[in-house]
């Protein structure tokens, strides 16, 4: 082979690694171009609906309409900005500004005096900052009790041996195939034969055992090594200490996602405690929005306001907690 010849081959094989280089580099940069587009489509999906609704929470009624259509910068940006939507939702304007504290009369006055707040504005008695407190805590109090109570349960399912264990687990996992309401009826004369009918309690002892997170945790604890149980029986832990000391620490992920999944149905419940609760004070959040819808008109500036306040809670719990969310996400992914 002469050396002209071998030259060509070189410099043909130069050419073609170049190409392919070419082409490589084509290709992930119309990945990339393509992911960011993608991330951008559904950012703007999930974000301009929620941006109208927190930019329509400092409008007037009139505001919220004059400027939806045709849509423009008009639509996601106030021009009659005002904050009296949220101070009317909190209970913070003229009709109880003598029974508020002192701190909330001056906050107010101060809005009051630089023009973002009317003063002569009414409040028929409406407090959201209430049904905050009676969704929270509540929330707080279903979490804590499901924790304790499925937690056992999977633990029961996951780490147990008996027989039948098969068969009484697929039955719990057919109670979630009942719809709700189903059980709606024979559930309320359940709380009412109680006495727990239009108080707090209500709201919570019906949801402290739920079949979806007993089945979430039973997963999860299966997993966990077996050597770890042996070594604790071999050391004298019976099985309630092995639950408390050797498989809860190891399933905090879990018990935190599981804890957050359910804060945010009992957040977001409407059903139940609409037919459960009759009594303004202990009415939930959700249901407490509903009410604002009358028969003549809508305070579409207060809802929009309420809807902001009440979605407030849930993102800071999950924003705080989406560590352990995540890494649950990973250990199943790396189970199996």
């Amino acid at each position: 082979m002469t050396t002209a010849t071998q030259k060509s081959i070189v410099q043909v094989d130069l050419e073609r690694a170049a190409r392919d280089r070419r082409i490589r580099l084509f290709n992930k940069s119309l990945d990339a171009v393509l992911t960011v587009v993608v991330y951008a489509v559904i950012t703007f999906v999930f974000f301009t609906p929620m941006l109208w609704a927190l930019t329509s929470s400092f409008r007037t009624v009139e505001g919220v309409f004059n400027n939806l259509v045709p849509v423009s910068w008009k639509t996601f940006w106030p021009t009659d900005f005002r904050v009296s939507n949220y101070l009317d939702a909190l209970g913070l304007t003229s009709s109880q500004y003598l029974q508020v504290t002192p701190w909330a009369r001056a906050f107010v006055a101060f809005w009051t005096k630089i023009g973002l707040h009317n003063g002569l504005e009414v409040n028929l008695g409406y407090n959201l900052g209430n049904n905050l407190w009676i969704s929270l805590s509540s929330g707080v109090a279903v979490v804590l009790l499901s924790l304790i109570f499925n937690t056992s349960a999977a633990y029961f399912f996951g780490r147990l041996k008996f027989p039948g264990k098969s068969y009484i687990l697929t039955y719990v996992l057919a109670t979630m195939m009942v719809p709700q309401q189903i059980i709606m009826v024979p559930l309320f004369l359940v709380v009412k034969e109680l006495g727990f009918i239009n108080t707090w309690w209500a709201l919570v002892l019906p949801w402290y055992a739920s079949p979806f997170v007993t089945f979430g945790l039973t997963q999860f604890i299966s997993d966990i090594p077996y050597e770890l149980d042996e070594a604790a029986i071999m050391d004298g832990a019976n099985l309630l200490q092995i639950l408390f000391y050797v498989i809860v620490p190891m399933s905090v992920p879990g018990l935190v996602t599981m804890g957050l999944l359910e804060f945010q149905f009992i957040w977001n419940e409407f059903f139940w405690p609409l037919v459960a609760t009759q009594n303004p004070k202990i009415l939930p959040v959700q249901v407490a929005i509903a009410s604002q819808f009358g028969q003549w008109s809508i305070p579409w500036g207060r809802v929009f306001a309420s809807i902001c306040l009440a979605s407030v809670p849930v993102i800071v719990i999950f924003l705080a907690l989406q560590n352990f969310y995540y890494e649950n996400i990973a250990l199943t992914g790396l189970k199996g």
